[in-house]
């Protein structure tokens, strides 16, 4: 037991060091856009869309409120009623589950990379931290955002457990678990459980051709998966929601031109990594071709991640993190084939990690502020309710920061209409009757 803790040390460290730096970026990470919209009850408007009516009360409101998701807005009931659940637990709990499954998901990618050796493993634990600070287009919005974070972080670390019961079944898992495991990867995210169903399958065939069988445990898993997928995908929400942004199907004529759209959009944001992941696994191919199947499986998920997205009438940057999650692992998964004496992975360690100290001082200051202004929000609010003024006027948070950690591409805070929803479910989170935004406050 000490010498396997003795063995592990190094990775050990490198789970305590980036979780401690993740913890405190959650800690300073306010209640921003929609986690004040599912904090509270939710119901039909008029026009049919979702309405916040009032503040959360308990497990019955949650229940009333998906309902009314999964017919209007969306199918991602086990996700948004999560985000829900923890609006009524204290903001700690949150943070502290989010930087586990924050570790997990740099566990999962170290363990699909297949790292032969304690000190590569430690050395592909930090690359993956690392790697996700500095190509994550929108940060806060993947990882910190608290509704962000359980629609992108939380349900890519269930796929990519899911996948890696795929490739390596948990014997103690069983046909029952695997099944569960697979039901929560299928409905989570639209794009991610996309790529899981033809990954799983393709798994599935693979065992079928050598072994002329199929495992109960993988079988099981992928009729999760595939069950998950369906109740995601035939959600009436998701068509009322399409038609909202002018799409009248799910397989519109436009989806050609979005696909090339979309893709411009993705090279814009991740070209270097395309370009090295790509040049990485042409090595693998040509010097170890009997261990290029893992990578490519991985690639193969990123682009079918991306291709989903065609299906989607926008494509927000933060819709991007399955995509590059998958290119990561393949990544990961091509230096650890290649570089037999980790020198490659510890130097690129090194590199990334001179780059994040010197960013990271900013990207926390703007963070800090923006928690600061709406913290400040808050106690005038409250002030202001204590005082018997119910007709409240606040400053808008600033999107314009240098780093964006949370904003990204217009993650919008308040309206200065009061009958907006945002500004509605603020009014409703703080017991007051109007809240209106001002820009110039």
């Amino acid at each position: 037991m000490i010498q396997n803790v003795k063995k592990e040390a190094a990775a050990l460290s490198a789970l305590a060091g980036l979780g401690g730096i993740f913890l405190y970026l959650n800690r300073i990470t306010p209640l921003v856009a929609d986690d004040y919209f599912y904090a509270c009850r939710l119901d039909y408007a008029q026009d049919g869309t979702l309405l916040p009516v009032s503040r959360l009360q308990g497990l019955w409101d949650i229940l009333l409120s998906q309902k009314c998701v999964y017919m209007a807005h969306s199918g991602r009931i086990p996700v948004l009623a999560s985000v829900q659940l923890f609006t009524l637990a204290p903001e700690l709990l949150f943070d502290c589950c989010n930087v586990l499954v924050f570790l997990l998901l740099l566990l999962l990618m170290t363990r699909l990379a297949r790292p032969d050796s304690a000190g590569k493993k430690a050395a592909t634990l930090l690359c993956a931290g690392l790697l996700i600070w500095h190509c994550t287009p929108a940060f806060g919005q993947d990882l910190l955002w608290h509704t962000g974070a359980i629609n992108y972080l939380w349900t890519m670390t269930a796929t990519l457990a899911f996948l890696l019961q795929c490739l390596q079944p948990h014997p103690r898992l069983g046909a029952p678990g695997a099944f569960g495991l697979g039901l929560v990867s299928g409905w989570s995210m639209e794009n991610q459980s996309a790529a899981a169903c033809c990954l799983c399958l393709l798994c599935l065939f693979r065992r079928l051709r050598r072994e002329r069988r199929v495992p109960k445990a993988l079988a099981a898993g992928a009729a999760g998966q595939l069950l998950g997928f369906a109740l995601l995908m035939l959600a009436p929400g998701n068509y009322r929601r399409s038609a909202g942004y002018g799409q009248t199907g799910l397989f519109s004529a436009e989806m050609l031109s979005r696909t090339v759209q979309y893709t411009k959009a993705l090279w814009n944001e991740f070209a270097v990594l395309i370009v090295l992941t790509s040049a990485l696994l042409l090595l693998v191919l040509l010097t170890t071709p009997g261990r290029a199947a893992r990578p490519l499986w991985l690639a193969g998920g990123a682009v079918l991640c991306h291709l989903s997205m065609a299906a989607s009438p926008a494509y927000p940057l933060r819709s991007m993190f399955g995509f590059e999650i998958f290119t990561l692992a393949a990544f990961l998964a091509c230096l650890n084939t290649l570089d037999r004496r980790k020198l490659l992975l510890f130097l690129l360690c090194v590199l990334l990690g001179v780059s994040a100290a010197a960013d990271f001082p900013g990207a926390a200051a703007d963070l800090s502020r923006l928690y600061t202004v709406t913290e400040g929000r808050a106690r005038y609010i409250l002030e202001q309710r204590a005082r018997g003024i119910r007709d409240i006027t606040v400053p808008v948070a600033s999107a314009a920061t240098r780093f964006n950690p949370l904003w990204g591409d217009a993650l919008s805070d308040l309206m200065q209409d009061p009958a907006n929803e945002r500004n509605r479910a603020l009014a409703l989170y703080y017991d007051v009757d109007l809240i209106r935004g001002a820009p110039e406050l």
